[in-house]
């Protein structure tokens, strides 16, 4: 790392506060009388991030930050809180409700919510440039456009938000619409959700991570320190270890250490999301069973498919049914990624894998118990959803190559790395328009390379072909049949995407979603330009 290198990383941008407000689909500012005269949302809350305490292994609690949520306006059923987690509340919304929330900041620094997966307007997307200062509030106000699925919500501080999902930041939203209705999937106390996630202890049980620092609350365990400057203890190697992203040794599902549940002996709609800040999942069930996929992140496929493995990224979700009818009364089975080699994910630096639990590692995530009543199977119907017109293929649209590489300690994506407000030729769009992307995940000259899921910000998008890689155990297990807004871009591979981007013009991002990565710049702005009058 030469001077020029460890000034850049020593550097922290800016903040300004900010109190955002603005019509549905029109962002602007908006004074408080202004507010008054706004239309009336379908679903009001006030969404407050702040720290808290919460018992997570036998001992002292540990010390987290969480959203929480509070219900002002809509229908009762919008907020669901998990017990003894330390994760926000689960939003339910419906397609074509207008929602505000009112973001409350009361942690000890910076912060702003990213919706992660809907297509909102500019000013709602929680662009890092309108982080939102200690103590101060911001108003969303967006409408779901989306289709039913599963989308979640987390911060999007600029190099902080790894350490501030690290620290509990996150929650999982649930769209549904009359088309998802119609088909009779197990929902209520039948459908679940399940969060996986890794995290780092001390003795005392507090959190450890990389990017720590004393105002978190967490242990810093080296490494990167606040703001991207070298922490104080952890030496090279924990350097190259948050360069390679930062992993857990004790594993979480819903922010719950390894829970156990009793399942009745029917079919149950669970929506697993990765919300890790760098492990990747090969999932499996232990008895051997083949997952029924019925979607991903952005809404179901058209007709389920099943898979023996599934492949989840950080930032990816999947929709699956798991038919607890078909097994025996009191059998047990268990949620597990299974063992594959670490060089799947690729690491940088001539240290090799420095975590306590590597990637690859088998895990044991969740276990179940079939209970002694009777079995009741569920049939699926043949057909799941209408696609979108925007998974049909595009002949003319343009084709823009993006190479992900690792160069002189830095991370880049198509060739640069974050700029809070740089948008280079290629990087500006038309409301609207479609798009392939090519996303070619090179080498460098050392022949170090590392998977990265790729999340563009604001749309869903289709993915087209895949190239280049040698075999690798991760690839049997992806499924890039439905739209997605995060795609898991293997070493050495080629991915081409078609996007149709968002109607809503303004700034908005396209990155990493292994978060280390992210908050070191592997991040950029792109722009939607405002349509012509």
């Amino acid at each position: 790392m030469d001077r020029r290198d460890a000034l850049r990383l020593l550097t922290v941008p800016a903040v300004a506060p900010a109190l955002g407000a603005f019509d549905f689909g029109s962002p602007r500012e908006a004074s408080a009388g202004a507010q008054a005269s706004r239309a009336v949302p379908d679903v009001e809350l006030t969404m407050r991030a702040a720290p808290a305490e919460v018992t997570l292994l036998p001992g002292a609690p540990t010390r987290v930050w969480r959203y929480t949520a509070t219900l002002v306006r809509g229908p009762a059923s919008t907020v669901q809180t998990l017990p003894g987690s330390y994760l926000g509340p689960v939003l339910h919304f419906r397609r074509g409700q207008k929602v505000r929330v009112r973001f409350e900041n009361r942690l000890s620094e910076p912060s702003i919510v990213h919706w992660h997966g809907l297509d909102v307007p500019e000013a709602a997307d929680g662009h890092p440039r309108l982080a939102v200062d200690a103590g101060r509030d911001y108003v969303y106000d967006f409408e779901v456009v989306n289709r039913a699925g599963t989308y979640w919500y987390h911060p999007h501080p600029h190099m902080r938000t790894g350490a501030q999902a690290y620290q509990g930041l996150a929650g999982v939203i649930v769209v549904s619409d009359p088309e998802d209705d119609a088909l009779g999937l197990p929902s209520g106390d039948d459908a679940l959700v399940l969060v996986l996630q890794d995290r780092r202890f001390d003795p005392g049980n507090q959190l450890v991570y990389a990017n720590g620092g004393a105002t978190s609350g967490m242990t810093r365990g080296g490494g990167m320190g606040r703001g991207g400057g070298m922490g104080m203890g952890g030496g090279m190697g924990q350097m190259m270890e948050t360069m390679n992203g930062w992993l857990g040794d004790r594993l979480f599902v819903s922010g719950v250490n390894r829970p156990e549940r009793t399942l009745e002996r029917r079919a149950y709609r669970v929506r697993l999301l990765n919300g890790s800040n760098a492990r990747i999942y090969k999932l499996a069930w232990s008895d051997g069973a083949p997952f029924t996929i019925l979607g991903g992140d952005g809404g179901l496929l058209e007709r389920a498919r099943t898979r023996p493995f599934l492949t989840l990224a950080p930032g990816q979700r999947a929709d699956i049914l798991l038919d607890a009818g078909a097994k025996s009364a009191g059998s047990t089975f268990t949620l597990r990624s299974v063992a594959f080699p670490a060089d799947a994910v690729g690491h940088v630096g001539m240290m090799g894998e420095l975590s306590p639990l590597p990637q690859g590692a088998p895990l044991d995530l969740m276990s179940f118990t079939v209970g002694s009543g009777p079995a009741r199977r569920h049939t699926l119907p043949d057909r799941l959803c209408t696609p979108p017109a925007s998974w049909a293929a595009s002949a003319r649209a343009p084709i823009r190559r993006v190479p992900l590489t690792f160069m002189r300690m830095e991370w880049l994506i198509g060739g640069r790395t974050f700029d809070m407000a740089d948008v280079a030729a290629d990087e500006t769009v038309a409301p609207g328009s479609t798009h392939i992307w090519e996303f070619r995940n090179e080498p460098n000259p050392m022949g170090m390379a590392m998977a990265h899921p790729i999340h563009v910000h604001g749309t869903q998008f289709r993915v087209l072909s895949r190239a280049g890689a040698a075999a690798n155990a991760l690839a049997e297990g992806i499924s890039d049949t439905s739209a997605t807004d995060t795609v898991l871009v293997l070493p050495g591979e080629t991915v081409r995407v078609q996007i149709t981007f968002s109607a809503y013009p303004g700034l908005y991002l396209y990155h990493c979603h292994i978060l280390e990565h992210e908050d070191m710049g592997m991040m950029r702005n792109f722009r939607i330009s405002a349509p012509t009058r």
